[in-house]
């Protein structure tokens, strides 16, 4: 077993979660679930179609789209195609608090906003904003910030042994020695304690404001009754964080979580990442991508493959698709080459997309 899948069955094992798989997905999930690896509380997806529910998930501003960012778009737009509305957040408030510089983060946010579009995301079907726009919800942040008290919560990771993924995740930032892939500076983290208590609270304020809208006070009521988180497993302890200050600020409404897989890079690299550049980016040349993807030495077993995770989570193949690819994997050969190809013409279509968003940013 990689050392990845290791992980997976560590955090649903420690937590109590979920795997995401056919005796468990509700019928609305069915079709995705080759793109989830764990699921907290279940009652909220089985009942995610019979009450109202929004699925939160964003992206921070910390660099151009990887494979993992791709996914995570793709998947919003699958689930709304699945029949629900997601909340997709472009997270251009929270770099200020890392001392970034302003106006990069405003292109950028607004590239993500195009790309999104572009990629199919419906704003009829939810919502497609950044942090900085949304002044309603910086309001219930302000009201919600005198419940905000981590200090008494307790942590998705307390007492929580590291898995061998995330020794390697930790092992894989520290060697960057503060430096991001494109030469930039990257901050170590927020530059004050205010700072890092304002980023919190607005991260609270995104994923509660939908559930109490209609007013901010103790017991009010909002337009949606579940919240339903949707990250990366690497994620996972932001559902737990977020019910405790639900459970502290009095605001009613379900709260469950449905986590992603993550991409891992070639060569050993545990995970892709906007900040330190690490993985396949969208900002290459789309001739460089088409290569890495098809031609990278890569393993031939389904778990240890960095093409087939990624084909699971940033493209849209389907279930069906995905189980012969993973059979092609295991066997190898012109099929599995084929495929390869096929999936690397599709990346250094999406680079040429994302390549297309600067047109006319200086």
């Amino acid at each position: 077993m990689s050392r990845l899948a290791t992980h997976y069955e560590s955090v649903r094992k420690r937590f109590g979660y979920d795997a995401v798989d056919d005796t468990v997905a509700p019928p609305w999930l069915q079709p995705l679930r080759r793109r989830f690896v764990a699921a907290d509380d279940a009652v909220v997806l089985e009942s995610a179609l019979d009450r109202p529910t929004l699925v939160c998930m964003g992206v921070g501003m910390t660099g151009s789209p990887h494979l993992g960012t791709v996914g995570q778009l793709l998947t919003a737009i699958e689930l709304q195609e699945a029949g629900l509305d997601v909340q997709f957040v472009l997270a251009d408030l929270e770099p200020y608090h890392d001392g970034a510089n302003a106006e990069r983060i405003g292109r950028l946010a607004e590239r993500y906003r195009e790309f999104a579009l572009d990629l199919g995301f419906d704003p009829d079907r939810g919502v497609l904003r950044t942090q900085s726009e949304a002044y309603d919800v910086m309001a219930t942040g302000h009201r919600l910030a005198r419940y905000y008290q981590p200090a008494d919560w307790q942590g998705a990771d307390d007492e929580a042994s590291e898995t061998a993924w995330e020794e390697a995740v930790e092992s894989l930032y520290a060697s960057e020695d503060g430096k991001s892939g494109n030469g930039e500076s990257r901050s170590a983290g927020p530059t004050s304690d205010a700072a890092a208590a304002h980023s919190s609270v607005l991260h609270g304020a995104d994923f509660l404001h939908p559930l109490c809208e209609r007013g901010h006070e103790e017991g009010s009521v909002g337009e949606y009754e579940q919240i339903l988180l949707a990250f990366g497993i690497d994620e996972h302890g932001l559902a737990s964080w977020t019910r405790q200050f639900r459970d502290a600020a009095g605001v009613s409404g379900r709260i469950g979580g449905l986590y992603t897989r993550m991409v891992p890079g070639f060569d050993g690299v545990p995970k892709q990442s906007k900040s330190i550049g690490a993985g396949v980016s969208l900002d290459a040349d789309p001739g460089i991508v088409h290569e890495q993807i098809a031609s990278a030495p890569d393993a031939n077993e389904p778990e240890r493959s960095t093409v087939f995770e990624a084909m699971c989570f940033a493209s849209r193949y389907d279930v069906d698709r995905l189980d012969a690819f993973e059979a092609a994997c295991e066997s190898g050969g012109a099929e599995w080459d084929d495929a390869r190809r096929a999936f690397a013409e599709s990346v250094a279509g999406l680079a040429e997309r994302w390549h297309a968003t600067a047109d006319g940013d200086e």
